[in-house]
This record gives structure tokens, C-alpha cells and sequence, in this order.
């Protein structure tokens, strides 16, 4: 983005790459003409050593070149200084590349021909851009339920547990077992298919449970457990070692098989034992399996674990593998499931969970329901998932509750209030849609009343439980697991300033700390520290250089000063760390009242009133916009104010000002619920998102270009599109980052020439590119540029290890770091093809008259807060080597030069 001489420089075509400003300085005086910088610097010669001080031996020839080669070797060990004893082994470099060697040539082999030139590009597809997240969508829901329990044809009823047909009521899997036996549902493990056989089938075992089952409550509990047992896996060392125990595998097989390996294993190894060992009285259920998976998780939960509950829960994780049989592969379904490969989404359970109840309901007696018509049956099944969602979102994906609720009898709303949120458990998170535009977000949001634009702050979002006013807080993280390394930010944000609170649960941001601040924190600390033990460390002297006694007085106000610093409160101190304020964004629940059924407007009116605000506690901030306000070009100033506050904002304010975008959030309405668990369109987040592939390359083109200078754009054959590589088929990040150019010069219909290295011409070729024997570096540049020359055409050459294109639509230059800072965040951004940026460099160039500019580039940093702080176009300073474009002049690279050739080639 910077020009040198002769040269045109954008800032805004920019390809990112480092950091700093460009200082302006005077072009080249005449003197200089026709030098290079080798020139004018120097032939560098050979560093001599430097003469030796008095009494250092000076190293033999023999002995540097015996310490050389000990030194490179990759088999050496570090030892400790003191003690002499081993610490760690070197990485065997040459073992390394060899592997990394055998990767890539793997990784060649797998993409040849990917890029002959024979091939036409992809199309773009709209449907790899679209939200995956769709699953509570109701047109889908709904076409799910109709597809999952279509009557099969025929009519007839069968054995599978996947059919629709299937008849829960007559047909029996407990095989006479009192309890569901997990043999049921390795059964259904291996004959579930696509979505609709899953889901039906997933329905099918809970209505098993519901007909035949002798304790219903605890087995709905287990299956619920199992089925989403993908969440709860173990640790191959925990798993490997158990199965060894469980069947008598030597440490040495177990340690040659890898993970994908143990389920086969196990089962080889149970069906080599004596049916002896098998008890056909006994058989694993479902609730040894969920037993086994809670106790896991409640270990793992634990901060402080000891020794012996491990080997209790290692005890009964080899009795439950013991147990298993090799029938039916329950031995392998069962390590799969404890490896956390049988599980199953959690929305897949909870819909099959509350088809399930809608098929049979739980209570005893009851006769089954009957429909008009499939639709009829299908809306009924949609209307009890949101229910049973929000019971099982609202207590935190448990599943004690919600199956006690469920064969209790209740349906509908007295579910959900069978399972209102609990202080002290987590609830699952309500999420936003996240729309690319802001008017798909309005359009969602469909003018129901009044909107909350809030500030979406960067940092870590939590939840936050506090009881007994206080005095107890726990922090989870939206996962559902605690953060106990945020637990002192929430302490010392709410310790003494909560009004009226007994026990609430919030949801918060603790925003991310200036880095700065911090670093400078910690270098002044550092400084204090050293500066005392240095004090500490350096004894006073008399004049003739004996060591100064304390006096008793002195003695006795350290040894006052000692106690004193080691009485300190400790809560205090551990308040004195904490750099991470909290921003409060919504409330679930308050001194035992529910809050997730109330409007956004009654939670925020709550929020406001349940602590004071101060330096590390902010209510999250945002602007209220009524129905007939809400439009694109007001949230659109809204979104530029919240991303620019970071940079604008002062003092404490600052920390609180540290955005991404914004969410528009229904304020009034039933629709301004809290929908734990759920993506709901009630809240839309708008973030500022780079323009990408041929929209940005319109853009560029047509909107950031003269009249004139769209008269100057030339075609693509104009252009000798170049890449200058070398040895980078040698690792799988070089192949990469191959792959990554060639896919963006052909997503643009066109196929560069690779000048490559002498050695790898024949790897590249492989990748089905267009490639040219050059040498290194700077032969390999004038190659391409005589290339150009010759055949009359304008010399474009990249880099083989581009990211972005990246052209910044604001050309105004800002005089403070912090307005270009808020300038860079809140502007829009193209993310164009190499192909557009060098046909916009080179208008820019020819409409500047003939021969007037040959050279053209971009800005050499990554810094676009920095870019912001200059011309939008400069006619200075070097251009960067890494993407360029060059007119047909003599013009060469220096071929002396190892590097900062493109200093010396601008």
C-alpha cells in the first residue's frame, strides 16, 4: 500500500503483512542513479574474531569443530546445571524431516492434478455460507417428524427400532431383564442411519422404557445419559488401562494400539476368553453404563479429586468392561461409546425424548393418543420439543430432573416449571442468529416493538451463580463446565456491592484486559521487586568495607513490617490481581423467582438494581430503538459507534468498550423470553464481516475507481500473472499455502506461472500447476519479469505465502492513532482476488499518463489502524516484493543481493 519512486503505492489495496508507520524521506538524490544498495553499502567481506581479552584461552580449530558437531547433534540431552542429570531430549531434527518430508509427499500424492490448467473453477455456492445451526428451525423440524414416522409400507408392523412401524407396546427388548439392558442399544448403535431412523429410533427406546421397564424414573435417566454419552469420553490412558485389566491384555499390546484400535481389540480379546467367564445371568444395562459415565464426569468436575476415588471409578469401569459380552459386538459398542464416538447431538435426544411422550404418554393407564391426520400428529410432537428443550436447557442438559418430571405425568408448562433454573446449576445458554446483513436481521426481528441494540463485548461470556448474598459464587463457562480461574473476577466485581441479592444467577462478559495496561503492570511489579531484593541482597558497608550491623530499632520495625504484609487480608490481595472487569448482559434468576419466562425489558430493569456499578461492574451497554426507528442505516451507525468506542472510549470506560458488533434483542413480548438452549431469532448478532469474492471484486473495481481511471483497467490478458516459490513441496505448510494462492487466482479464471527452485519443479508440477525452472529468489524474479517483457505484458509476481487480499473502504487520512484505530474497526472490507487487485493497481498507474508510473504495490504491514494514519496513495518509499505490478521496462533485480531486493528494485 506504500509507493516508491516512479511507483504507485495504495494504502488501501492492501496486502497485510506486518506493523509499523512508513516515515516519508526524500527520493534518491542523482548521485545515487544506477547504484544498487550494494553499491552504496559495501561488498560485505568475512567477520574476523575479535582479539581475546588477557587471560582467555583462545579454542583450537579441533576443538570448535568436535563442539560443532556435539552441539548440532539432535540425540544430545540438556542437563541441569547443578545437578547433572537429565532434563529433557532434544527433538531429533532430522527424524523430524524426514516425517514432515513424508507427509508432504503423501499430501502430493493426494492432490495431483488437483490444479491442471484443464480444469474450470468452482462456482461459488451460497450453501456453503449458510448457518449450519439450523436445527430447531420449524418448517425442518416439521418436514423431520412427518419424514420419521411416515407409515412404512404396507402398513405392517416390524422388529426394527428405527421403523416407524415398530411396536413398543408389543414388542419387548428387556429380553425379561427388569431394567433396559445396554445390548438394546448396542443393537440400535448399529442400525441407526440417517436423521429420520435416529430419531424415530431414539423415541423408541425411551416408549421401551415407558412400557416395559420395572423402575422407569432411573432407567429414562440412563438412556438419556447414554445416548448423549458423546460429551462425557474418557482419556485413552484411562480406557486403555482397564481394558488390559478387564481382559488380560500385556502393557506392551496395549501400547502398539492406537485409539481407533481398542474398540476391535477389546472385543478380539473378549471373544478369546472362556464362555466360563461369561455370566449369562447377569447383563450390563444401561444404568451400569450411565453409573460409570456420571461418575466420570463427576470426577473430572472435581477440583480436588484424590488418588482413592480414582481407583474406585478405575475399579468399576474394568467390572462394567468385564461384564460386557462379544454377542452382538457389545464389547466394541461399548468402548466406542466410553471413547465418546456413540452419542448422539443433544437436540436429536430431546426431540426423540418429547416424541416419545407424545406417542405414549408416561402415566400408567393412559391409552395411547390418537391424530386426524400426520400433520396433526407431527405439530403436536413440534409443540411438546419446546417444551421438554426448555425443561432440559433450563437445567443445565441434567437429565435427573427431566425424566423424573416426564414419568411423573407432566406435559407442557408444568414440565418446564419441574425444571425452573437453580442456583447452583448451570443453565444452558440462549444464542443469537447471526444474520451477514443487517437487513436479514430486520427482517427477522419482523418490527415487533421496540429493539435493544446492545454492545457485543469481547471477552470470556459466563454464567454466574451466587448465593447466601454472596458469600458463595461459582462461575461456569458456556459449555457448562466451572471456571475457577474467573472466580476471583466475579468476587471481587460483586463482593460488597450487591443490593438486596440472597441468591441470583447472571449472565456475564469479563472483557478482555488492555494488554498494554497489563504488560506495563507487570513490568513496573517486576521492577519493585528486583529493586527490593536487590536492597535486601546488597549488605551496607562501613568505610573500611565491613558489613554494617542493624541497629535493634531497625531490626525490630522490619520484623514489624514483616508480620504486618503477612496479615494482610488475603482477599484483598487477590483483589489487587484481578484485571478483568465484568460486564452484566442478562438475569435468569433472583433471590428463587425464575426470571427466563419475563420480557427482556423486566430482566434489564432487574439487572440495573441488583449492584451498584463501579470501576470493575458495568451494566452491558446499548440503545433502545423504538419499531418506527429501526432501520438499516440506524443500526448501521449503531454497529460503527459500538466497534470504534474500543479506540474512542477514556479511563475506565475503556475497558468496558471492547466490542465485536452489536445484538439486537426483542425487548417486549412473549418473544423477549429467555430461550435457554436455543439459537432463537429474537436475538440477531451483527458483526462487520469482510465482503469476499466476486461482490468484493465489483466493488473494487466499479466503486473505488475514476471515470478515468475505469477507461485504464486492462484485461486479463494483459497480465503475466507469477508466483515466485521455492522448496515449499518439501511440508505440508508449504503445500498448503500453495494450494491457497493457485485457489485464488483460479477462483478468478485465471492460471499463473510458478517460477520454482531447481530441485522441486517436478513436485510443483505434480499439483498440476504451470511451472518454470528459475533458481533462487532473485534470478527467479527477473526470470518472470523477462518473461513479461517479452511477450509485451504487464509483470504481476506474488508471494507463495499470501493469506489475504485485503482492500480498506475509507481513503481518508485520520490524524490520531486512535481515530484510525476506530477508523480501521468500523470500516467495511473487501477481501479480493490477487486478479482484481493487480487490474486496480495497474488503472491506477495508466491513468496517470504514459510512462508516468511503472511500479505498483501494496502497503507492507499488517496494521490497518496504522495505514489509516496516511495517504490513501503515495508516490514514496519502496514497494513490497510480495505482490507487485510492473510495466515492461529494463528494470531488473540485483542479482547480488541475497535479500530487501525490492528495497533495491523500487
Amino acid at each position: 500500500k506504500r509507493p516508491g519512486l516512479g511507483a504507485l503505492f495504495p494504502r488501501s489495496a492492501s496486502l497485510i503483512l506486518g506493523s509499523g508507520p512508513c516515515v516519508k524521506e526524500p527520493p534518491l538524490r542523482s548521485a545515487m542513479a544506477g547504484k544498487s544498495l550494494l553499491d552504496l553499502l559495501g561488498t560485505p567481506g568475512k567477520a574476523k574474531r575479535p582479539a581475546p581479552a588477557a587471560g582467555e584461552k583462545v579454542p583450537t580449530p579441533a576443538k570448535e569443530a568436535k563442539k560443532a558437531r556435539v552441539g548440532a547433534s539432535s540425540g544430545i540431552s540438556r542437563l541441569d546445571a547443578a545437578t547433572g542429570k537429565k532434563l529433557q531430549r532434544t527433538v531429533n531434527e532430522k527424524k523430524h524431516k524426514e516425517e514432515e518430508r513424508k507427509k508432504a509427499a503423501d499430501m502430493l500424492e493426494a492432490n495431483a492434478g488437483k490444479f491442471a490448467a484443464t480444469e474450470e473453477p468452482d462456482e461459488p455456492s451460497d450453501e456453503a455460507e449458510e448457518v449450519e445451526d439450523e436445527t430447531w428451525d420449524v418448517a425442518r423440524r416439521l418436514q423431520l417428524a412427518l419424514a420419521a414416522w411416515a407409515k412404512p409400507a404396507g402398513g405392517a408392523a416390524t422388529d426394527s427400532v428405527v421403523s416407524a412401524g415398530f411396536d413398543a407396546v408389543a414388542t419387548g427388548l428387556l429380553g425379561g431383564a427388569a431394567r433396559l439392558p445396554f445390548r438394546a442399544l448396542a443393537a440400535f448403535f448399529d442400525s441407526s442411519g440417517g436423521p429420520a431412523p435416529t430419531l424415530c429410533g431414539v423415541a423408541n427406546l425411551i416408549r421401551q422404557v415407558r412400557h416395559h421397564s420395572q423402575d422407569r424414573e432411573a432407567d429414562l435417566a440412563a438412556v438419556l445419559t447414554v445416548l448423549l454419552a458423546g460429551k462425557q469420553k474418557l482419556t485413552h490412558c484411562q480406557l486403555r488401562n482397564a481394558i488390559g485389566r478387564a481382559f488380560g491384555i500385556g502393557a506392551a499390546e496395549l501400547r502398539q494400539i492406537a485409539p481407533e484400535g481398542l474398540p476391535d481389540a477389546a472385543l478380539a480379546a473378549r471373544s478369546r476368553q472362556r464362555a466360563l467367564f461369561e455370566d449369562k445371568s447377569k447383563c450390563v444395562s444401561a444404568a451400569d453404563v450411565a453409573a460409570v459415565l456420571d461418575q466420570h464426569v463427576n470426577l473430572k468436575c472435581r477440583i480436588n479429586s484424590v488418588d482413592r476415588e480414582a481407583k474406585v471409578f478405575e475399579d468399576r469401569l474394568v467390572k462394567l468392561l468385564a461384564a460386557s459380552v462379544a454377542a452382538g459386538r457389545e464389547t466394541w459398542h461399548l468402548v466406542r461409546l466410553l471413547q465418546g464416538h456413540m452419542g448422539f447431538s443433544w437436540d436429536v435426544v430431546v426431540r426423540g425424548l418429547a416424541h416419545a411422550v407424545t406417542l405414549s404418554p408416561p402415566l400408567s393407564g393412559t391409552a395411547l393418543p390418537t391424530w386426524a391426520d400426520e400433520n396433526t400428529r407431527a405439530e403436536a410432537m413440534l409443540a411438546m420439543e419446546e417444551y421438554v428443550l426448555q425443561a432440559y436447557a433450563q437445567d443445565g442438559g441434567r437429565t435427573a430432573r427431566v425424566a423424573k418430571a416426564v414419568v411423573s405425568g407432566k406435559t407442557g408448562d408444568a414440565l418446564v416449571a419441574a425444571c425452573l433454573p437453580s442456583c447452583g446449576v448451570p443453565v444452558m445458554p440462549m444464542q443469537a442468529e447471526t444474520p451477514k446483513e443487517i437487513d436479514a436481521a430486520l427482517q427477522k426481528l419482523g418490527g415487533e416493538g421496540s429493539v435493544f441494540v446492545e454492545w457485543n463485548i469481547v471477552g470470556d461470556r459466563a454464567q454466574v451463580h451466587v448465593r447466601e448474598g454472596g458469600k458463595e459464587i461459582i462461575v461456569f463457562s458456556p459449555d457448562l463446565l466451572r471456571r475457577a480461574d474467573r472466580l476471583d473476577d466475579a468476587t471481587a466485581a460483586l463482593a460488597g456491592h450487591l443490593i438486596g441479592v440472597t441468591s441470583c444467577i447472571l449472565e456475564v462478559v469479563f472483557s478482555r484486559p488492555d494488554k498494554k495496561k497489563v504488560v506495563a503492570e507487570k513490568e513496573g511489579e517486576n521492577k519493585e521487586q528486583d529493586a527490593e531484593m536487590k536492597e535486601e541482597e546488597t549488605p551496607t558497608k562501613e568505610k573500611d568495607g565491613k558489613k554494617k550491623e542493624k541497629s535493634p530499632k531497625k531490626k525490630e520495625q522490619d520484623a514489624e513490617k514483616q508480620e504486618e504484609e503477612q496479615q494482610k487480608d488475603k482477599g484483598t490481595q487477590e483483589q489487587e490481581k484481578i484485571t478483568r472487569p465484568m460486564i452484566l448482559v442478562d438475569l435468569l434468576e433472583l433471590n428463587g423467582d425464575s426470571f427466563v419466562q419475563r420480557s427482556l425489558r423486566e430482566r434489564r430493569a432487574a439487572l440495573a438494581n441488583l449492584a451498584a456499578p463501579h470501576a470493575r461492574l458495568r451494566l452491558a451497554h446499548g440503545t433502545e430503538l423504538a419499531a418506527d426507528a429501526l432501520d438499516a442505516k440506524t443500526v448501521s451507525e449503531l454497529l460503527s459507534e459500538a466497534l470504534s468506542m474500543r479506540f474512542l472510549a477514556s479511563g475506565e470506560d475503556k475497558a468496558f468498550s471492547r466490542t465485536m458488533g452489536v445484538v439486537l434483542k426483542r425487548l417486549d413480548g412473549p418473544s423477549a423470553a429467555y430461550f435457554a438452549g436455543r439459537r432463537s431469532d429474537a436475538w440477531q448478532a451483527l458483526e462487520r464481516p469482510p465482503v469476499t469474492g466476486p461482490e468484493a471484486d465489483r466493488l473494487l473495481l466499479e466503486e473505488h475507481l475514476s471515470e478515468e481511471e475505469k477507461k485504464h483497467i486492462p484485461s486479463l490478458d494483459e497480465f503475466h500473472f507469477s508466483v515466485i516459490s521455492g522448496f515449499r513441496t518439501r511440508t505440508t505448510e508449504g503445500i498448503n499455502d500453495i494450494m491457497n494462492i493457485q485457489k485464488k487466482y483460479n477462483d478468478a479464471n485465471v492460471h499463473p506461472v510458478w517460477y520454482v527452485d531447481n530441485e522441486c519443479p517436478d513436485e510443483y508440477r505434480q499439483l498440476g500447476l504451470k511451472v518454470v525452472k528459475a533458481g533462487k529468489l532473485i534470478p527467479a524474479r527477473n526470470h518472470a519479469l523477462e518473461d513479461a517483457h517479452k511477450a509485451g505484458k504487464i509483470c504481476v509476481q506474488t508471494s507463495d505465502d499470501i493469506g489475504v487480499w485485503c482492500y480498506l473502504r475509507d481513503e481518508t487520512r485520520h490524524p490520531t492513532d486512535d481515530e484510525a484505530n476506530a477508523a480501521c474497526k468500523r470500516c467495511e472490507v473487501l477481501h479480493v482476488s490477487p486478479v482484481a487487485a493487480a487490474r486496480f493497481l495497474a488503472a491506477k498507474m495508466r491513468a496517470r499518463g504514459p510512462g508516468k508510473c511503472m511500479l505498483g504495490g501494496v502497503y507492507p504491514l499488517s496494521n490497518g489502524g496504522r495505514a489509516m494514519r496516511a495517504e490513501a496513495f503515495h508516490r514514496m518509499h519502496f514497494l513490497l516484493g510480495d505482490f507487485f505490478v510492473a510495466e515492461a521496462t529494463p528494470c531488473r533485480f540485483d542479482e547480488r543481493l541475497s535479500l530487501k531486493e525490492d528495497y533495491d528494485f523500487t
